[in-house]
């Protein structure tokens, strides 16, 4: 089964039909307070290989995709649990140790308090983070009101971590340039003008997958200017790499149409790259243009290279 397929059957359980937020980033649960959860996991052989990674790079790649998928809901992580399934070499103290205090600065960092977890034996390792919080407003993946006009905004560049991926497979000592995009993922401080975004989602999946989400989410037809989509470094060249581009943890959102006018610093790493052409859309998609022509939609096609990233596929 794909990782789509799975997952749509996950949302089939009975014990799935109350989650009110099925299919966003995190879920949520009403204690003292209404309380926000996700858990990601990093598996060496699927996400890694260890000739790739040191241990401080595994705890930095693992808190980075939990924090990306807070911070893109405007959630602050305040507590978190830590699983390992470990293999007889990552239990020795020269590898646990440096990944334990690696973890811990960012943790702190942050002031998000370790609360428990698990630890076991594995023939392959899993290093599991999942992260609770409760306070800020939370953005959806589905926003109430989307109207024609609203921006499409990209926050953080794309590319490098799918272009360090590909040298990594091609080559058994790739350059420390390529191999900093994909052990160092982009961790952003902050959501700016969070206040501007109606709609969000994070890019730990494909540009054109994590756009497509957001489209069918609100039901609408998005127009994505290819050439604006801020890249790692010049060389994550052509419209298919672009749009390929995955596990980079940049943000995407759709924003009121009043940023266009306010007065806001839109810098390299907070950009508009397109516009809402269309709502209440029966077939929600994407059109991306150059030079202002349309020279591809998603809507019943995959992307133009053939190639769709999946979790379960390391090297697509």
């Amino acid at each position: 089964m794909t990782e789509a397929k799975i997952i749509a059957a996950i949302r089939g359980l009975k014990a799935s039909r109350k989650n009110s937020l099925a299919g966003d980033d995190i879920g949520c649960f009403s204690g003292g307070a209404r309380t926000y959860a996700a858990t990601d996991s990093v598996i060496a052989g699927v996400h890694f290989e260890h000739a790739w990674l040191g241990p401080k790079d595994i705890a930095y790649k693992l808190f980075a995709r939990n924090w990306s998928d807070f911070l893109v809901k405007g959630i602050k992580p305040e507590f978190a649990l830590l699983n390992l399934a470990l293999g007889t070499q990552s239990a020795e103290r020269e590898f646990l140790l440096p990944f334990l205090r690696a973890l811990d600065r960012l943790l702190i960092a942050q002031n998000i308090t370790l609360i428990g977890g698990d630890t076991a034996r594995s023939n392959a390792d899993v290093f599991t983070l999942t992260f609770l919080g409760y306070r800020g407003k939370f953005i959806p993946r589905h926003a109430r009101t989307v109207r024609v006009g609203d921006a499409v905004v990209q926050i953080g560049a794309v590319g490098g971590a799918s272009y360090a991926l590909r040298q990594l497979l091609r080559t058994a000592t790739p350059s420390p340039a390529h191999l900093r995009f994909f052990a160092r993922p982009q961790i952003l401080p902050s959501l700016p003008h969070a206040h501007y975004l109606k709609a969000t989602i994070d890019q730990s999946d494909s540009v054109a997958k994590s756009l497509r989400l957001l489209a069918e989410a609100n039901a609408i037809t998005l127009r994505v200017d290819s050439e604006a989509i801020l890249r790692s470094h010049s060389a994550v060249a052509g419209f298919p790499h672009i749009l390929a581009a995955a596990e980079d943890l940049a943000l995407f959102a759709i924003a009121d149409a009043k940023i266009l006018a306010a007065p806001l610093k839109l810098t390299p790493a907070f950009r508009v790259i397109g516009n809402v052409s269309s709502i209440r859309c029966k077939q929600p998609s994407v059109a991306y243009t150059l030079s202002q022509k349309i020279v591809f939609s998603d809507r019943g096609q995959s992307l133009p290279s053939g190639d769709e990233f999946e979790h379960f596929e390391r090297d697509a």
